[in-house]
């Protein structure tokens, strides 16, 4: 068994210089990660403007966060599935559907988490 690669400040360096450009490939080439980010985004001024609590925020952040790692790992099974097998393949298209569904299930548990959150919040306010 090969021994494992030193620990050094540079590896871990280069290793952070992927993670980003892999978020970078993302937004530039996934219409849906856009999407979740810029309604992320949104939802963290809505956030601000709101002066949500401590637990608030954490869950806010944590759906987020949720919501765009799933696409990415969407993204990625899409990636691998189409170099894989670049002509239509039934399981490889099933296999597509069920994480596109995960994103779908992420989003829309989000979405209600966020319903949860500013409904309240906005009602107190129209209600002044």
């Amino acid at each position: 068994m090969p021994a494992s690669p030193r620990f050094t400040l540079s590896a871990r360096w280069r290793s952070f210089k992927h993670a980003l450009n892999g978020l970078r490939l993302l937004l530039v080439e996934q219409h849906n990660a856009r999407l979740h980010a810029v309604c992320g985004l949104m939802v963290l001024v809505l956030g601000v403007a709101l002066g949500l609590s401590r637990l608030e925020w954490l869950l806010v952040v944590l759906v987020i966060g949720w919501v765009i790692s799933l696409e990415a790992l969407n993204s990625a099974l899409e990636y691998v599935c189409d170099r894989l097998s670049p002509a239509q393949d039934e399981l490889i298209g099933k296999a597509k559907d069920v994480a596109a569904g995960a994103v779908l299930i992420s989003a829309v548990s989000a979405a209600l988490i966020g319903l949860v959150i500013f409904v309240p919040k906005v009602a107190a306010i129209w209600s002044l």
